[in-house]
């Protein structure tokens, strides 16, 4: 799932730290967590990525793949 970046089927704002700290180096991501990690679709996995996931944890309109979850 797009999003869940500890794979604990959830999307929750510990996934977006997790990405937020690989971002700057302070963590390293397995294969099936940067296949989630790339939520803007973009090709990349940068810091825009963690924004997504936030938004998609407060509910607010994403713009990305978090969950499928765009409104």
């Amino acid at each position: 799932m797009y999003g869940d970046i500890n794979g604990d089927g959830k999307i929750t704002a510990q996934d977006a730290l997790l990405l937020q700290r690989y971002t700057i180096s302070l963590a390293k991501l397995d294969d099936n967590a940067l296949a989630a990690a790339d939520v803007n679709g973009d090709g990349k996995v940068t810091a825009a990525d963690c924004l997504v996931i936030l938004r998609y944890t407060i509910k607010m309109k994403n713009t990305g793949r978090a969950g499928e979850y765009i409104s």
